[in-house]
């Protein structure tokens, strides 16, 4: 493995999705000053992705004068894998003075050549299909603060999707999955934020948790009437002054005429680590994972990792003996301590698979 990279305080990219969570501790300031314009190559791993190749730009300011803000970013990002697999990116958060206003901006556009394995909890392992999509992506989100941690706000999602390469009459033909003929999903919906993490890329203490509800509607230039909850906790316990005890809990809830590329995905590099992303589809999902973090030596450290979750067609449909399980370990490499920005390397085991995988950042 050969991964060539200049230290960077900010990156987050994640799989199709591209959610922003690029939130640097106060501690982590960069001195208002400073020339911050930092380009590098990388190299990453997943089993959805195998090798992959790229490089990001990444510039750093602030709105204003004021040094006790936040450092605000922007990011492009390129990625092109084995898989040939195409990733273009833009991601930025913007902190405004007493960073009372943040606005959170992603854009993408993407050709994705995939597996699929039908809807629902127990799809058989050997039902596999390969298909493959392009798509375009932008969702502008807007925060205010109303009470010291806890922000409100609005976010809006534009997807436009091409028409699903398939094989005709199998399982996107059998299973009459919406959106397999692409068009366009336009929606809107509030967001409620809280954030006590010490430092967003690898905290040893505090909390997050957001919940967003976003409303599909053709008045919005939507192809499909649908609906999406979701919600992410997570906490972060300090064990001594070198380990960290980390827990997660996601649930996704779909309602309507939800689109193909909509719908909840079991798996992946970031929860359900040894399961392919998207392994078990379905509307909705809930899933739960812990992570045990300690830092070894110069800049090595070491986690152990589990995780349970499953998906269902409605909330009634999930059981306690649906759960799926996954669990694994993996090494981290400080590639700044002061930010403390990882890479991450994990090898996950699962049922019917298991997956190594090479990452920036942590898995959350």
């Amino acid at each position: 493995m050969i991964l060539c990279c200049f230290t960077v305080p900010v990156f987050a990219w994640q799989q199709k999705s591209l959610p922003i969570d690029t939130i640097p501790s106060k501690k982590d300031l960069v001195p208002y000053n400073a020339r911050n314009l930092l380009a590098f190559p990388f190299v990453v791993r997943s089993l959805e992705t195998k090798w992959g190749f790229g490089g990001i730009a990444a510039g750093f300011f602030r709105p204003g004068h004021d040094t006790t803000v936040r450092t605000s970013d922007v990011n492009i990002l390129g990625l092109y894998t084995l898989r040939s697999q195409l990733i273009l990116a833009l991601t930025s958060t913007v902190f405004f003075p007493h960073e009372d206003n943040i606005i959170r901006f992603q854009a993408s556009y993407s050709y994705y050549p995939d597996d699929f394995w039908g809807l629902g909890n127990h799809t058989a392992y050997t039902a596999k299909e390969g298909f493959s999509q392009k798509q375009f992506f932008v969702q502008p989100q807007y925060l205010k603060r109303i009470h010291g941690n806890i922000y409100v706000g609005v976010s809006y999602e534009y997807q436009i999707t091409g028409p699903v390469e398939y094989t005709p009459g199998e399982l996107f033909d059998r299973e009459n999955i919406a959106g397999r003929h692409g068009g366009n999903t336009s929606g809107i919906g509030p967001i409620l934020s809280w954030d006590t993490r010490n430092n967003a890329y690898s905290p040893d203490k505090g909390g997050f948790a957001e919940i967003e509800y976003e409303y599909f509607r053709p008045f919005l230039g939507s192809d499909f009437k649908f609906t999406l909850l979701s919600i992410d906790l997570r906490k972060f316990f300090r064990l001594s002054p070198k380990s960290v005890l980390a827990l997660q809990g996601l649930s996704g809830l779909t309602f309507g005429n939800t689109p193909f590329r909509k719908l909840e995905e079991l798996g992946g590099t970031d929860m359900m680590r040894g399961y392919y992303g998207g392994r078990y589809t379905d509307r909705c999902l809930m899933a739960y994972q812990a992570e045990y973090r300690r830092f070894l030596f110069w800049r090595i450290g070491m986690v152990l990792f589990s995780a349970t979750g499953e998906v269902a067609s409605t909330p009634g449909r999930f059981e306690l003996n649906g759960l799926h399980y996954s669990g694994g370990g993996g090494l981290r490499f400080a590639l700044s301590k002061e930010e403390k920005l990882n890479l991450r390397i994990d090898y996950g085991v699962a049922k019917h698979s298991n997956a190594f995988t090479v990452q920036l950042r942590e898995a959350f």
